[in-house]
């Protein structure tokens, strides 16, 4: 599978390759969608084809618009207007219908409101009286339709704002309604819960700090908000600089993952916005490394269209509603198009990443810290979400993820190689069925993350996570248990691509070096057997094959104490 260096060259480094990289990434989606729903590649997703189709045509707009708003052209716009024209055309027969309540549909609108206002010029002024009479009925709506309560509520405001633009009135007081309940999200230090007590996650910086600064840019909220978002955004950057490697990688943690680069759009979305929340030397270093860390990685199809997947192509390890086109909200990340030449973002030398080593971020539940070769390990707090995203434990409840080692999703066997064990704790009542954490309680004593689960009625668990040393933390375990149990605890996997598989268990610990990592767990009193697991094939999201140092053991009824040391660095 070709990397988008292969098909398009080196990472850009300038304004214009930004350019160049974006139209060469779309114009495979674009061609496409053009084509009508039929020609639409098939990935299972859990909306309807129509729009899976929509999709293909509306996010390649989160990048053209941009780019057309600093003032650039791009052959594609003939493609999206067409497609577009009769995705919504009622009497033509690709219509994909009206939105409805918490439809897929209502996410799409947000990307063609944003064209709408930034780029009329392109979305709107060549459209027929008909073709615009046919979009403004579809995009009112949208804007009419219940948003699911989280980041959706910026969709009807965009939906709002195109219309508004181009002239059509729109109901400015339900716009207010939908802009006051995502405040109604916001926590401390520039934070937002996605939804009523949900994740913090990237959907804090692609979605909330993103939308909400470009409204600003479009003079679309009043200053008063307006400020409050700017003000929210530079708190935030603050503390979400350290989820990025020295070498650009960002911290595999969440859902969406498989928008690959837009985990870097809020650094865009700042020089969209002229938002100097951090000096924009380092914002546009962020970025570049961002964009350069993801250039060679092997996710583009033969033409240089984005696949489905994160480091590779792979739809095990993404949500199920990951279709054919949804890759292509990663083009957020080009926001910074829309910021002229001369603005600091492009003309500013990338400086190195800058921060703590290590830093509590009390919102996020998590403590992150930066190790001498700039890579960052996050202990963590959070849990798995309510509403059972594919992986979602994996993605959001374990003790510790890495930029440089990633993590492993479970696959639904019944051994522990099958189980996504790197980087939490799993216990076995019957040496068959695993239990980890997915909920609990979770606080920050200092530099430490304390957790309290209860995997049965009858067996808690007080975890305390902590950084001790260079690329390495400590897990203690605090057991009460009204049953005898097996346990078992992963540290981090590596690579698998030689013909022998890397890794060694010796006594009390168990470590593994492959592909310029070294991950190595030890049991700290000696409880414990070291072991070398082998995760089925395809279940990390960013190696295809893993080995995994891991500690195996077992515990009688009553109170207990396991201590591990675990380390992931590069060598």
């Amino acid at each position: 599978m070709p990397s988008p260096q292969d098909v398009h060259g080196v990472a850009p480094t300038d304004r214009e390759g930004w350019s160049r990289a974006l139209l060469g990434l779309i114009a495979p989606a674009t061609r496409v969608a053009a084509l009508g729903p039929a020609r639409l590649p098939v990935h299972a997703a859990n909306h309807d084809p129509g729009s899976a189709w929509l999709e293909s045509i509306a996010r390649p707009l989160w990048g053209l618009a941009p780019l057309a708003a600093g003032g650039g052209t791009a052959p594609q716009w003939d493609e999206v207007r067409a497609a577009l024209a009769a995705a919504v055309d009622p009497r033509g027969p690709w219509y994909i219908g009206e939105p409805v309540d918490r439809d897929q549909r209502i996410v799409e609108s947000a990307a063609i409101g944003y064209a709408l206002a930034a780029a009329p010029h392109e979305m709107w002024d060549p459209l027929s009286g008909v073709q615009r009479d046919n979009l403004a009925a579809w995009l009112g709506a949208a804007m009419r339709a219940e948003p699911v309560d989280n980041n959706w509520h910026f969709f009807p405001v965009y939906a709002a704002t195109g219309l508004a633009a181009v002239g059509v009135p729109v109901d400015e007081g339900a716009k207010r309604a939908h802009l006051d309940r995502l405040e109604e999200f916001a926590l401390a230090d520039g934070w937002y819960a996605d939804g009523p007590g949900a994740a913090r996650d990237y959907y804090v910086p692609f979605g909330f700090h993103f939308y909400s600064l470009l409204l600003t840019r479009l003079g679309a909220v009043e200053e008063e908000r307006a400020e409050r978002f700017r003000e929210r955004a530079t708190r935030f950057a603050g503390q979400f600089r350290n989820w990025f490697a020295a070498d650009g990688a960002g911290l595999p943690f969440g859902r969406s993952l498989g928008y690959r680069f837009a985990q870097g759009a809020f650094w865009s979305a700042l020089a969209a916005a002229d938002c100097e929340a951090l000096p924009w030397a380092e914002v546009r270093g962020l970025a570049q490394r961002h964009l350069e860390w993801w250039w060679p990685k092997p996710v583009a199809d033969e033409e240089g269209g984005l696949t489905v997947g994160y480091a590779y192509p792979n739809t095990g390890v993404v949500e199920q509603y990951m279709a054919g086109g949804s890759p292509y909200w990663g083009v957020k990340f080009f926001a910074a198009l829309a910021a002229g030449s001369d603005h600091p973002f492009w003309t500013e030398k990338p400086a190195p990443v800058e921060g703590p080593a290590v830093l509590a971020q009390p919102a996020a539940s998590m403590v992150l810290s930066r190790d001498g070769r700039g890579d960052v390990v996050a202990l963590n707090g959070q849990e798995t979400p309510a509403w059972r995203p594919r992986g979602g434990t994996a993605k959001y409840a374990k003790f510790a993820y890495s930029t440089l080692a990633g993590i492993g999703v479970p696959t639904g066997g019944p051994d522990l190689d099958d189980f996504g064990l790197d980087g939490t704790l799993a216990l076995s009542d019957d040496g068959v069925h695993w239990r980890t954490r997915t909920h609990g309680v979770a606080e920050l004593d200092g530099e430490a993350v304390v957790l309290r689960w209860r995997p049965w009625p009858d067996v808690t668990v007080e975890t305390r996570l902590a950084f001790d040393g260079d690329g390495r933390h400590v897990r203690v375990h605090t057991i009460s248990a009204g049953r005898a149990l097996t346990v078992a605890e992963g540290g981090f996997c590596v690579p698998w691509n030689e013909v022998g598989a890397p890794g060694s268990a010796a006594g009390a610990g168990a470590a593994a070096t492959a592909g310029g990592i070294r991950s190595e767990i030890v049991d700290v009193d000696g409880a414990r057997e070291g072991l070398i697991l082998h995760p089925m094939p395809g279940s990390h999201v960013l190696f295809g094959r893993t080995v995994l140092p891991a500690l195996l053991g077992g515990i009688a009824a009553g109170d207990h104490v396991l201590r591990c040391a675990v380390t992931v660095r590069r060598v």
